[in-house]
């Protein structure tokens, strides 16, 4: 595929080479293929696809859902993860009345021990009853403890469920997965009935209604072109031509790529010029050959 692009673009270039010699060695000009902004929109849930919602050329939205995956597993892992998380708000309102009782009666056992120490000071009780009452309080106190990092551990566990439910429920939102910009289907790489798993293409979508090329320059023809001059690139036809804007240049310069063919290329080292076109009624399509050349301000 590529080599018969290739060819093209060869052929291209050695029409536009014969008819152009009378600009001279540094006319701004050159060939290239029609590229746009692309996205290729990938899997991020294991499932079967149940059904997809585009094909070859299909033009979608931004939002477009893009195919179905089973979602069996998923709705039920979510339906475990409630009753999980019912489970433990309950275990969580015991846990808190078990404090509460453990704080009532560490305050009692504290009240016991200070009545008992005032009783002691003033001879009234023996260090029995002041060792008791002293055992007592230190018992609570642990208790307490005990309840709060009881109920700690039951918000922590918690915690954990919502965060495994949130989990699950973003997967089920991705077993619809949609469009992440409007523009046209290039390639589709999967079918209804495959087995996705996390990662794998889904499909690739670009947005043809604005398209650019990229020309590369020799020094010479480089130095005349400044951001926003125009450009007219010629198809392969030649019976229509297309008016484009010159909107990024390189800073440094390159060795010629080896898929461009361009007159200037025995130079060796050449500058890239990108050109940006307005595609409206979409003539122009990704990696169609076209000849540039830049008319400088």
């Amino acid at each position: 595929m590529m080599s018969k692009i290739a060819l093209a673009l060869t052929l291209v270039f050695t029409i536009a080479w014969y008819t152009g010699c009378s600009d001279g060695d540094d006319a701004a000009a050159g060939s290239g293929l029609i590229e746009a902004d692309e996205v290729i929109v990938s899997a991020e849930v294991a499932g079967r696809v149940t059904e997809r919602f585009f094909d070859d050329g299909t033009e979608l939205r931004r939002g477009d859902v893009l195919l179905s995956v089973d979602s069996t597993r998923i709705v039920l892992q979510i339906r475990a993860a409630d009753a999980s998380l019912k489970a433990a708000e309950a275990n969580l309102e015991t846990a808190r009345a078990r404090l509460a009782q453990a704080k009532e009666t560490e305050s009692f056992s504290k009240s016991e021990l200070d009545r008992v120490s005032r009783l002691l000071a003033g001879g009234s009780a023996s260090q029995r009853q002041y060792d008791k009452a002293r055992f007592d309080y230190d018992s609570a106190v642990k208790a307490r403890q005990t309840a709060e990092a009881g109920v700690a551990s039951v918000r922590t566990e918690i915690e954990k469920i919502r965060a495994e439910k949130d989990r699950l429920e973003r997967d089920l939102e991705d077993t619809r997965p949609k469009a992440p910009i409007s523009g046209t289907v290039l390639d589709t790489y999967v079918e209804a009935g495959e087995l996705l798993s996390p990662g794998r293409p889904v499909v690739m979508i670009a947005n043809i209604d604005t398209v650019y090329v990229k020309v590369y320059l020799n020094a010479g023809a480089f130095s005349g072109v400044v951001l926003g001059d125009t450009a007219v690139v010629d198809t392969e036809s030649g019976k229509r031509r297309f008016t484009g804007t010159v909107v990024w240049t390189s800073d440094e310069a390159e060795f010629t790529p080896k898929n461009v063919q361009t007159r200037e290329s025995r130079a060796g080292l050449v500058y890239a010029v990108k050109v940006s076109l307005p595609n409206p009624d979409r003539t122009l399509k990704v990696g169609m050959p076209v000849y540039v050349t830049i008319r400088s301000k």
